[in-house]
């Protein structure tokens, strides 16, 4: 009809008629992108747990490498209620989205893509709960150390068991493992990045304390503590896991050597002596009470206190500051063991403050901030933000700035650059980003992200 009705135009007027092209969709810009790939995304709680969670207070072996944590997932294993598969590196999975329709849909939904990998990996545990007839699972990845604050805002109910070794013996058996693909001081040293994050874990987290050394002298009794922290009652059963068919032990995911094999437990390594303990793991090993604390130098506590920045990481919606404490007594604010804080003040408004808690062993001290809460709603942009390691009852007993002073890099501000990480709120993009000052303190810059080069200036 369309084509008849232009022929007869077209011989009358010279003029056809032609369907208008469909209206271009504009795309919406989402307040908080759901799905974007390539990029790590910041994370919350399910909204509602009830409803966005299908596994009920799983428990999460927190422990390094070479530690007993597959021998201790079999014990649990053998109990009536407890189902402990293999490493399942669930946090490793991850989400993306293979077009914006995807994106703006879920978006609708209000689910970002921590949400979604969330859903993901609840359904994963899930999956291999019910698939085992039992109703507690127990899940002992060793990375899940350096996790373990999405752990615990992916479910909010979990529980934790945090399982320590000798840190010189991690390494020694790490080594061992495969002495081809390092030697024992590059063994210490991913003791030590292990370690460290689970004495993290452990001080930022509830949970339940057992040790290797008491799991492999006195398995009953390591059990029977377990037990009892998560509920349930004992069962002699557990001991007797080389009786049940457990399958094959995949290499790489958990202990597959012919001592776990041997379906027994037995008795652990001797502690290595003092004078043996390497030294980039005296400090560890000194925290978890495998060797007396190191006397203080004379005149350590002299100089002018400081805290100093050695490492910055900006990743995983966190920045991450490593450093170390100079010119202080071993219990600078009195009364006992130090509680240390990091103080994040807005300049120019000391009642905007916020504070977290920092690890410290001996004079080395770690802190972790998570970019969103420096972005809250309202804020007046651009905004920076000052930090201090604080320590004492108040938290201002002892207040220190955190720079980088002692080393002999000049202009800091203008070579060591870090990435800015993006938060979200009242519909704009807001980028995040640590920097040195002129006066090489450490800050952290909030701006839109066209003005964010100005900010730093």
């Amino acid at each position: 009809m369309l084509r008849q009705l232009n022929r007869a135009l077209g011989r009358l007027t010279g003029l056809q008629i032609r369907r208008a092209p469909r209206p271009h969709r504009k795309k919406t810009k989402a307040a908080a992108p759901a799905v974007r790939p390539g990029r790590r995304p910041d994370y919350r709680p399910p909204a509602n747990p009830q409803v966005d969670r299908l596994i009920r207070q799983p428990v999460f072996l927190i422990t390094p490498v070479r530690s007993g944590a597959t021998l201790l997932r079999m014990l649990l294993g053998g109990h009536s209620r407890l189902h402990a598969p293999h490493e399942l590196h669930v946090r490793r999975l991850e989400v993306s989205a293979g077009t914006e329709l995807a994106v703006e849909a879920m978006n609708e939904l209000d689910l970002h893509r921590s949400d979604l990998e969330h859903l993901l990996w609840d359904r994963v545990l899930h999956r291999e709960l019910v698939r085992s007839g039992k109703d507690v699972l127990v899940e002992k990845t060793p990375n899940n150390a350096f996790a373990y604050q999405r752990i615990a805002t992916c479910w909010p109910d979990a529980r934790f068991v945090f399982l320590l070794r000798h840190p010189a013996s991690i390494a020694q058996s790490w080594y061992e493992a495969d002495p081809s693909r390092r030697t024992p001081d590059e063994a210490a040293l991913q003791a030590l990045h292990y370690t460290r994050a689970t004495e993290r874990a452990r001080r930022e987290l509830p949970g339940h304390l057992v040790r290797y050394e008491d799991l492999t002298t006195d398995p009953e009794s390591v059990l029977r503590s377990i037990c009892g922290f998560l509920g349930i009652a004992y069962e002699p059963e557990m001991l007797d896991y080389g009786t049940r068919e457990e399958g094959e032990l995949p290499k790489g995911l958990g202990d597959w050597k012919e001592k776990i094999r041997s379906g027994r437990v037995q008795e652990g390594r001797a502690l290595p002596e003092p004078a043996e303990v390497p030294e980039a793991l005296r400090e560890i090993s000194a925290a978890w009470g495998y060797l007396d604390a190191p006397a203080e130098a004379p005149g350590a506590a002299g100089g002018d206190p400081r805290a100093e920045v050695t490492e910055v990481w900006p990743r995983d919606g966190l920045i991450r500051i490593v450093g170390r404490l100079h010119g202080l007594p071993a219990d600078p604010a009195g009364g006992g063991a130090t509680r240390w804080r990091l103080a994040v003040t807005l300049t120019g408004s000391p009642e905007r403050r916020l504070d977290y808690p920092a690890t410290v062993l001996g004079q080395d001290f770690e802190v972790s901030v998570p970019v969103a809460d420096l972005a809250p709603s309202g804020i007046a942009l651009p905004a920076k933000w000052d930090l201090h390691l604080t320590a004492g009852a108040d938290t201002r007993d002892v207040r220190l700035q955190a720079s980088r002073i002692l080393d002999d890099i000049e202009q800091k501000k203008n070579i060591m650059v870090f990435p800015a990480q993006s938060v979200s709120s009242d519909a704009d993009e807001i980028q995040v980003k640590p920097y040195y000052t002129v006066r090489d303190n450490l800050s952290i810059a909030c701006q839109l992200r066209d003005d964010l080069s100005r900010t730093l200036s």
